[in-house]
């Protein structure tokens, strides 16, 4: 008797720094559960893929990918929509793909801006200006390169998205969590959130897990870094004038950054 097939799993990385990438390998031997409930399928980083090969799957034929990255170019968003047509459940990776993070601070300046600032600045070994360009003739034949979209888009904003999980990058112990569920829906021990949920994270703000003492959060002033007193490592980064996204930012992490600073 032939055993079951195991479900398909995909990831893939789209304009981020590869942190995700890097936390899911930090589970650790938890990343042999993967392998044991799921046939990756399409992972660039990890093994060698082609998009040939997404293309030729059926669609609806993976069940989980998980996508960071936001859409900054048209390859990204040509491989958004086709993983979005091959994936059962397509989970917005990250903050990047959730909310844009860092590469969409990149639409407060126009595309040329941005090129320019990559190929001829000072920090930039260019003498012949040479520029990318999309299209290219080389003895082998044409050679082409993604062309950047005038903004960089969240993962939402190109195709629909079940689950949403943020972290720049998410937590390696929130990622091991929930892989553990999607273990336990494949062996009817469970059931998925409703669409559109936010997972791996807490249902609180970084505030409400930080260990360091909140007196009344009276700000007077925020200070620049040079202008700072020896800083407390107990009292509310706040509290003693510094910028801090905690009360801003989904718990989860084991407030790492307030913890660390200055690290």
């Amino acid at each position: 008797m032939t055993p079951a097939a195991k479900p398909k799993f995909a990831m893939y990385w789209a304009a981020s720094c590869g942190g995700c990438e890097i936390a899911v390998l930090n589970i650790h031997e938890k990343i042999l559960d993967v392998d044991a409930n799921f046939d990756v399928v399409f992972w660039p980083v990890a093994m060698d893929a082609k998009y040939k090969d997404v293309e030729a799957m059926e669609d609806g034929s993976i069940l989980l990918t998980l996508w960071n990255g936001g859409i900054r170019n048209d390859e990204n968003e040509h491989i958004a929509h086709l993983l979005r047509r091959k994936s059962k459940i397509m989970v917005a990776f990250g903050s990047c793909a959730c909310e844009g993070c860092i590469p969409g601070l990149a639409n407060l300046s126009p595309v040329r801006e941005i090129v320019t600032t990559a190929f001829h600045t000072i920090s930039t070994d260019n003498p012949a200006s040479i520029y990318p360009q999309p299209e290219y003739t080389v003895p082998e034949g044409e050679l082409h390169i993604p062309t950047l979209a005038p903004i960089l888009r969240t993962l939402d904003q190109v195709v629909d998205v079940d689950y949403y999980m943020p972290g720049c990058p998410p937590e390696s112990h929130q990622i091991a969590a929930v892989i553990d569920l999607v273990i336990q829906v494949l062996q009817g021990k469970a059931e998925l959130p409703p669409k559109g949920a936010v997972i791996g994270v807490g249902n609180s703000t970084v505030c409400d897990e930080c260990p360091r003492k909140r007196n009344v959060k009276t700000i007077t002033a925020f200070k620049r870094i040079q202008d700072l007193a020896p800083v407390d490592p107990e009292l509310c980064l706040l509290e003693q004038g510094i910028p801090c996204n905690g009360p801003a930012t989904r718990s989860g992490c084991n407030s790492r950054c307030p913890l660390l600073w200055p690290c």
